[in-house]
């Protein structure tokens, strides 16, 4: 593996465990909406630099439908924030 996809791998968890912080940490569901939807796309990322590392898109439809149910649980969750309030 390159210098640079350890770099990238190394970025990408160092964020998903802050966001993971901030979703254990948080008190409102706004926030901890945000910090999951992001957590869903370091994921995504970290999949398609796995992608590239490897050469290998296999798992390029993992990171399509993580991504798609990603998009479903943000909209599903503004939804309910929108008709319950915050």
């Amino acid at each position: 593996m390159t210098v640079v996809a350890t770099v990238c791998f190394a970025a990408l968890a160092v964020s998903a465990a802050l966001c993971l912080l901030r979703v254990v940490r948080s008190e409102g569901l706004p926030d901890r909406a945000i910090a999951l939807d992001t957590v869903t796309a370091t994921i995504i990322s970290g999949i398609a630099v796995g992608i590239v590392a490897t050469g290998d898109g296999t798992y390029a439809d993992v990171a399509l439908v993580l991504s798609l149910l990603g998009f479903l649980a943000t909209v599903t969750i503004a939804r309910y924030m929108g008709r319950r309030g915050p």
